[in-house]
């Protein structure tokens, strides 16, 4: 299910002015004719230069009754200058037979612990990255609220950066396509479409419906109120059950 929870993240990577804003999305993914989740997800940046990533996740529908889940994931830190400095990431996840938890503990932006729960099972391990090779490497949350900063200086969505989960590196490639007309039940407008890729290094396996190399493709529209950025529309053409559709339902902007 991983590459799945990660579509789901993908619709708070635009949060709009990153000085004093707080943005709030609810959002509906299908899978060919079936409902599959709905997320909320909550995000804010600050004049203090501090971010708050927060997203929640429930499976819905005939999916619900398969693959029933519950997933909330949360990055806290400090940016400045184009780099972003985590002070903590936390998960919450909650399958038909487990439950789990994960935090990455970080000093200076470096994450230095690892504390893992599995049905009361408690793992706490050291980190060891390589930032030789990687660089200074955050988390996925924390990687898109790159993205975030960078689409407000440029108006554009090409990126490539490594995100580290704590054991693992991936790779996050964007590709900017310019800009297409669409309408949803919900948003329409001029949108600006970008190509998503997500690879995780040193792992073979295709993951939960997304292979690795079927892009994932976003539809940036602005809040005609606040001018804010936002995902109105995420598309996977290919999956085992049919097309992924996910559309942003409801948002919420505070300045």
């Amino acid at each position: 299910m991983r590459r799945f929870l990660i579509f789901a993240t993908l619709f708070f990577l635009f949060a709009g002015n990153a000085e004093a804003l707080r943005v709030k999305q609810d959002m509906q993914t299908t899978i060919g004719f079936f409902d599959a989740c709905e997320q909320s997800l909550t995000y804010g940046f600050y004049n203090d230069h501090d971010y708050d990533i927060k997203t929640t996740l429930k499976t819905t529908g005939t999916f619900g009754v398969l693959y029933p889940f519950d997933g909330m994931y949360h990055s806290v830190g400090t940016y400045e200058n184009e780099q972003f400095f985590p002070q903590n990431h936390f998960q919450e996840l909650q399958s038909r037979f487990h439950h789990r938890t994960k935090e990455i503990v970080y000093e200076n932006g470096v994450p230095i612990k690892r504390i893992s729960v599995k049905d009361k099972y408690k793992k706490i391990a050291e980190i060891r990255t390589d930032a030789e090779k990687y660089g200074h490497t955050v988390d996925l949350l924390s990687t898109l609220a790159g993205l975030v900063e960078q689409m407000l200086r440029t108006g554009k969505c090409d990126f490539e950066k490594y995100s580290f989960n704590g054991k693992k590196y991936s790779l996050l490639k964007i590709k900017d396509l310019g800009k297409e007309r669409i309408k949803t039940p919900y948003f329409s407008g001029r949108a600006r479409k970008c190509e998503y890729h997500l690879e995780i290094l040193k792992d073979a396996e295709a993951g939960f419906l997304l292979d690795k190399d079927v892009p994932i493709y976003l539809w940036v529209l602005n809040d005609k109120k606040s001018g804010a950025p936002f995902v109105a529309k995420a598309e996977v053409k290919k999956t085992p059950f049919g097309k992924l559709s996910s559309l942003t339902t409801k948002l919420e902007v505070t300045k």
